[in-house]
């Protein structure tokens, strides 16, 4: 069996940080916590904080097994990698062998619609740790509200938020919020075998976010609808790789096809207030 205390893979990451900071805001001494991830230098500075570290790479199959064996809850912040799904298996089998207590899950926003193959890893990932048998909660999160501030770059210059985004809507919610719900989650009872689907409390139209960008920028920023190959290749245009621009301009299809719309109040139920806005949102550190 396990032994005591919580392992956070992905703590090095945006997410994991205020993870972390929730968890110890919520009453979890920092060395009852391990943090793992591949950021040295964030390693480091966790470790001179007094969380216990880990180095480690999710495809590390052999590290992962002997680090999920020596604790009891395992928190499983989803990564990025192109071949994350696989990784995800190989914690979540890691955990059914070594009899942990239970195993904490951020997944994607309506991961159980196959209609949205952006969370086609979210939702295998989901169907791994059900059938493991290991006692498990999933947070379905939202779209972060930060991921918009990269976005300013151009508002800031031209004015205009252009996106292929159509009259989408987005029930965004900061990286804190979804963070807090974890915490709290961890640290109290009642959430065993349970699925939460976290969003912001409005649904955000594009041009509620102009709004709030122009806010942030002071100066007017008026959203521009474009449609896909019109996005594809003003990317392009900027020099961007065509893979990537590719990429983004599928996201906006995926976002338009109401992905990210609000699924109900489990986020703000969970962290006991409302969830951030926009402005505050695109202000944070």
């Amino acid at each position: 069996m396990s032994e005591a205390g919580i392992l956070v893979f992905g703590a090095t990451g945006a997410l994991g940080r205020h993870v972390l900071d929730a968890l110890v805001v919520r009453g979890t001494s920092p060395e009852t916590i391990t943090a793992a991830g591949r950021n040295q230098v964030r390693i480091g500075e966790l470790a001179s904080a007094g969380f216990g570290t880990a180095a480690v790479d999710l495809s590390d199959s052999a590290g992962v097994a002997d680090l999920v064996a020596r604790h009891s809850d395992i928190v499983l912040i989803s990564g990025r990698d192109p071949d994350r799904l696989a990784q995800h298996e190989s914690v979540i089998e890691a955990a059914r062998n070594a009899g942990v207590r239970h195993v904490y899950y951020t997944s994607g926003v309506r991961a159980d619609d196959d209609r949205f193959e952006i969370n086609a890893d979210h939702r295998a990932t989901e169907n791994a740790l059900i059938a493991s048998g290991v006692t498990y909660t999933i947070l379905r999160n939202t779209w972060y509200i930060e991921n918009y501030i990269q976005a300013l770059a151009g508002p800031r210059f031209t004015g205009v938020l252009a996106a292929a985004t159509g009259d989408a809507v987005v029930a965004a919610a900061s990286r804190k919020d979804l963070a807090e719900a974890l915490a709290a989650v961890v640290t109290t009872d009642g959430h065993d075998n349970v699925t939460y689907s976290l969003s912001g409390d409005k649904n955000f139209t594009y041009a509620d976010i102009a709004q709030a960008m122009a806010v942030v920028l002071n100066r007017e920023v008026t959203y521009r609808p474009v449609t896909p190959d019109e996005l594809r290749a003003a990317l392009i245009g900027s020099g961007m790789d065509g893979e990537l621009a590719g990429f983004l301009a599928g996201l906006d299809e995926t976002i338009a096809a109401g992905v990210f719309a609000r699924v109900g109040d489990d986020l703000s139920r969970l962290i006991g207030r409302p969830t951030t806005g926009l402005v505050e949102g695109l202000t944070a550190e």
